[in-house]
């Protein structure tokens, strides 16, 4: 079948220009980064209970020893940075018990995973904290890191007790839906400086520390171990 000329002609014309606006990109809305960080940063805190210590393994590579209450790296150390995707945490504690904890590291964020729980079948829970390019001194961080003020979370790492409410200094925060084992609160604004930290827990009972927050930190309170022998960490996320 024979083409008309001017038939020809069009289809020649679209189809350059339909490879044309294909094969363009419009990179002034959303600019193309030069580089994506598949990478997150991560801490592990142990807080199974009766389990003692745990020596951690990460996708094949020795991590260490942790102690019950402790998290690693420790505490004067940063954050461990890692491939971003699935990830494989083994912990063989004091107690003989040994479990593989198969988890998924979110790209750019920063976060703690932590062993709770019985010894017999303890759990890994993540908390995500922030991106990892939201850092204390940076323009995206700003907001997180106010000066004059710290943050605090709240972490139930007990087995045995629901966290009803937090007083830091006079300012009271109760949870509208009591804090499980497992659960943490939103980050909680305060202004630095000599603080008492009340929890309450158990609809009648309260745990009380003082603490010193320092400005532009963000902090983590930890609570761990049986109802009857209650214990707290606090944990610098940053």
């Amino acid at each position: 079948m024979k083409i008309p000329y001017k038939h020809l002609l069009l289809l020649v014309f679209l189809y350059f220009t339909t490879v044309f606006f294909v094969g363009c990109v419009d990179t002034s809305v959303n600019p193309i980064p030069d580089r994506i960080d598949y990478s997150s940063q991560m801490k592990v805190v142990n807080l199974a209970t009766g389990a003692g210590s745990a020596t951690l393994t990460l996708d094949g590579q020795s991590l260490g020893a942790v102690s019950f209450g402790g998290e690693i790296p420790g505490s004067g150390s940063g954050f461990l940075t890692i491939p971003s995707g699935s990830r494989n945490l083994v912990a063989a504690f004091d107690n003989g018990q040994s479990k593989t904890f198969r988890f998924s590291a979110a790209t750019e964020y920063k976060f703690r995973a932590f062993l709770v729980g019985a010894s017999t079948n303890p759990s890994l829970i993540l908390v995500n904290q922030r991106y990892t390019w939201q850092s204390k001194d940076s323009e995206n961080g700003q907001q997180l890191f106010p000066a004059d003020t710290a943050w605090v979370s709240i972490f139930n790492g007990s087995p045995d007790i629901v966290i009803n409410s937090v007083e830091i200094g006079t300012e009271l925060n109760e949870f509208e839906t009591a804090l499980e084992t497992g659960k943490n609160s939103v980050y909680l604004k305060h202004a630095a400086g000599n603080v008492t930290v009340t929890i309450a827990y158990n609809d009648s009972l309260s745990l009380s520390f003082d603490y010193t927050l320092s400005a532009r930190n963000r902090y983590t309170v930890a609570l761990y171990d049986a109802a009857a022998q209650l214990k707290y960490a606090v944990l610098l996320d940053d």
